[in-house]
């Protein structure tokens, strides 16, 4: 398709950008889909349009139909990347939400990992079976979304939008396994309702009054802070490393099938510390210290990576146990964001906004990131080209500027009610659970609380 060269930069950087950019749109397109016709409907809107757009790369037999196919899937990841982690944290119990959340981050880590071993594989295939077998392995995971999407409930907190409190208090019961308190449920379901008629009365749930609220100076703050959460899933310089670690690999001497290995041994890093995260991390340590502590190991992970390239990232080097040892910085640094990171960028920006203001400010973070990654596809390759190893430097900066950041403005929300943060951020709330004993039910932990008026 790139001609008798087999070489065209800008077919490459328009089939790398143009997914990011249908992220983006995508991420737009969220709000309003998820808010009008629920978020269940959305994740299958999103995994029908990825369906398309997979099929348009895998069939292509022209450039444009490849570029369209990626623009068409990528708004598809965009409305999934936005609404699935808003889904995951209105069904789950405060006390499970960072796990649960966090599972978005360990099927990321997954499809990461099995992307790697898909490249490797096609290594060994002929003639366009290389590119299409491995752009065909996109389908069988949103096919199986698509059946799968009927067997989950509806938010309980889209049910009360939509006055369907007795299917509301029904799901809360079913997710959160406890429908013989029938106290607890009425509680539960007393909260939100209380919190979503207020916010009408406000008239906060009319569209045009969201889109200006989400700008003004009371929601301002928890609207940048989201973007920038998620913008730095790329600034943290994962991403680039993710999507051009064979330029690294070749920088140390290692290029072909060997590359292509060893990026699949990478992809494992990143399910092994999303693991971690689940079983150790998540629900477990504040959200606030858990972001901060991690940008400084990651500023510590691509010093010692920066350094070790521009030891042994030059033209003819041949001490392999120095290339070794920067590629091992690399495999860590992987492993780490996947701990620190993976998950709890979309845990976070999730809890941050009110309802009226969830899908939106969602959407807009996702948007931001999605642009994020288009300049840093664009530059990369030009950075690494002119400048090498000291373009890791930007990270560096980026992810100790995002500890400062983390430690001195970010509340703490793990373990709060969605409702309970919006009160954090100075919200009018219209109820208060006041948490007073805990005691198992059913191997669920259960709260006994009281309502009060805000």
């Amino acid at each position: 398709m790139y001609g008798p060269s087999m070489v065209n930069t800008s077919y490459t950087g328009a089939i790398v950008s143009l997914y990011n950019a249908g992220q983006a749109i995508g991420g737009l397109t969220t709000g309003w889909l998820a808010d009008r016709l629920s978020r269940k409907y959305t994740i299958l809107i999103a995994s029908i349009l990825t369906i398309i757009g997979a099929v348009s790369q895998c069939a292509a037999v022209h450039v444009g139909m490849l570029i369209a196919g990626r623009l068409i899937a990528g708004v598809g990841c965009g409305q999934m990347l936005s609404v699935v982690p808003i889904y995951l944290a209105e069904a789950a119990p405060p006390s499970r939400r960072g796990f649960l959340v966090g599972t978005q981050g360990m099927m990321i880590a997954i499809g990461f990992g099995l992307a790697n071993w898909v490249g490797f594989a096609g290594a060994f295939a002929k003639g366009n079976a290389q590119w299409r077998i491995p752009l065909a392995m996109q389908l069988p995971i949103p096919m199986l979304l698509c059946v799968m999407v009927f067997f989950i409930p509806f938010s309980p907190r889209w049910l009360v939008l939509q006055d369907r409190h007795e299917e509301a208090k029904q799901v809360l019961a079913r997710l959160h396994g406890t429908a013989d308190n029938e106290e607890f449920l009425d509680r539960e379901l007393l909260q939100i309702q209380e919190q979503i008629q207020l916010e009408r009365e406000q008239g906060n749930l009319d569209w045009i009054t969201s889109l200006k609220a989400m700008f003004s100076r009371q929601y301002i703050r928890r609207t940048l802070t989201a973007a920038f959460i998620i913008a730095m899933g790329q600034l943290s310089g994962s991403s680039v490393i993710q999507n051009f670690q064979n330029i690294f690999y070749a920088q140390v001497g290692f290029t072909g099938r060997t590359s292509l290995l060893i990026s699949g041994a990478y992809g494992m890093m990143g399910i092994l510390g999303q693991v971690v995260y689940l079983l150790v991390v998540a629900d477990r340590w504040p959200r606030t210290r858990t972001l901060w502590s991690g940008s400084l190991v990651l500023s510590v992970m691509i010093s010692i990576c920066m350094a070790l390239s521009a030891e042994f990232g030059t033209a003819g080097n041949s001490d392999q146990a120095g290339a070794r040892a920067a590629i091992a910085s690399i495999f860590i640094y992987s492993m780490c964001y996947a701990i620190f990171f993976n998950a709890m960028i979309w845990v976070v920006p999730s809890e941050l906004f009110p309802f009226f203001l969830r899908t939106k400010g969602l959407a807009f973070a996702v948007a931001v990131k999605s642009v994020t990654a288009i300049v840093l596809s664009q530059i990369t390759p030009v950075a690494i080209a002119h400048v090498s190893w000291q373009y890791y430097s930007l990270f560096i900066a980026t992810n100790l500027g995002a500890a400062v950041f983390y430690f001195f403005c970010l509340p703490e929300t793990s373990g709060k009610t969605l409702e309970e943060i919006a009160g954090i951020f100075g919200d009018e709330v219209a109820t208060y659970v006041d948490e007073t004993t805990f005691k198992p039910k059913g191997g669920i932990e259960l709260r006994e609380n009281t309502v009060a008026k805000a």
